[in-house]
């Protein structure tokens, strides 16, 4: 099997089989992603339009050597009126807007991201039985773990994540930097998650860790590359079956190369 990865990767995912295997990530991620932004969106709402922001400011004036000072109070209540106090200063503006398009799109693209490798976790197995009888008929698909040690692993894995994210917060506002600190925790989760998936399905433990050990470095590449793919806009919604058949020949091949060791001089 000398053909390369990702032509042979894109042969596999145009198939009739593979495309519908696609749709139904799309399809669940779409439904959680709208059912998400209209609840954040009502929740939000509704929490402008009970709040409320006082300006408080004194205005000083001198006519015919008298001086005179005025305060003013004003409320602003409601969101529109919030808002529009807001969007009337360009430092306020900006931070708005830096919100809302950055924080709002990072965590909707986490989401999707996560959401659809949630749905892709049932579908690996049958994805992979597909790739092994097409092109690897000789191997066996010899997995690993069960449910509760996957469970136990995905929960560790989000852990740490989560320290990522607080322990990077300093390099979050170093520009350039700011953009591999913050992605860097989502990553580390993409890879776990995706090579969890993929690597206890054909290999033994033994294997799947003799794989990481000699190998890593390329898998994580490889695993860097299908992330970066999955940041394009609405990629990461067809994507993930993509992923699973990217590094389903890389878990064969490494397989593979591993068996036919001892046999070599």
């Amino acid at each position: 099997m000398n053909q390369n990865l990702w032509s042979l990767s894109l042969q596999d995912f145009f198939t009739k089989k593979m495309l519908t295997y696609a749709f139904v990530p799309f399809l669940f991620t779409m439904v959680v992603l709208y059912a998400l932004f209209f609840s954040a969106a009502d929740a939000g709402l509704d929490s402008l339009q009970e709040s409320f922001v006082q300006v408080q400011s004194t205005k000083t004036t001198q006519e015919n050597g008298i001086t005179h000072t005025e305060n003013t109070n004003v409320v602003y209540n409601g969101g529109s009126s919030i808002l529009e106090f807001l969007m009337a200063y360009s430092i306020t503006s900006w931070l708005v807007s830096f919100f809302v398009f950055t924080v709002g799109g990072m965590f909707i693209f986490v989401v999707a991201i996560f959401a659809a490798i949630l749905v892709i976790g049932f579908l690996t197995p049958a994805i992979m039985r597909e790739l092994q009888a097409r092109h690897y008929p000789e191997l066996v698909m010899e997995g690993h773990g069960n449910a509760l040690t996957t469970l136990f692993h995905s929960l560790k894995y989000v852990m740490i994540m989560f320290i990522l994210l607080i322990v990077l917060i300093p390099l979050y506002f170093i520009p350039l930097v700011n953009i591999v600190a913050i992605n860097f925790p989502f990553y580390y989760l993409f890879h776990k998650f995706y090579m969890l998936d993929v690597g206890t399905t054909a290999m033994t433990k033994e294997q799947y860790k003799q794989m990481m050990y000699f190998k890593g470095n390329k898998v994580r590449t490889t695993t860097v590359i299908l992330y970066v793919i999955s940041m394009i806009p609405f990629a990461a919604l067809i994507t993930p079956v993509f992923n699973v058949i990217v590094l389903s020949h890389t878990v064969f091949r490494n397989k593979q190369a591993q068996l036919e060791a001892p046999t070599q001089p």
